[in-house]
């Protein structure tokens, strides 16, 4: 299943602006951009930002989660 920026942002709790930021600093980049340059995610990147977001509850800072993130 693939999800738009929207509606995974609806389904994670978060702003689209976070998902930008994340894709912008190379945390959660989409499965792919569509030809009207919209962000497409697949089900591995909502197992990822479900993964980023458990860190987060932790209070993990973005740079440290990146660098787990980066280890799996």
């Amino acid at each position: 299943m693939e999800y738009s920026i929207n509606k995974l942002a609806k389904l994670a709790g978060i702003s689209t602006r976070t998902l930008r930021y994340y894709d912008e600093i190379g945390l959660l980049c989409p499965l792919r951009v569509s030809g009207n340059s919209y962000r497409v995610y697949g089900q591995r990147e909502v197992d990822l930002l479900q993964q980023i977001l458990f860190y987060r509850e932790l209070g993990l800072p973005l740079d440290v989660i990146k660098n787990i993130m980066m280890m799996l």
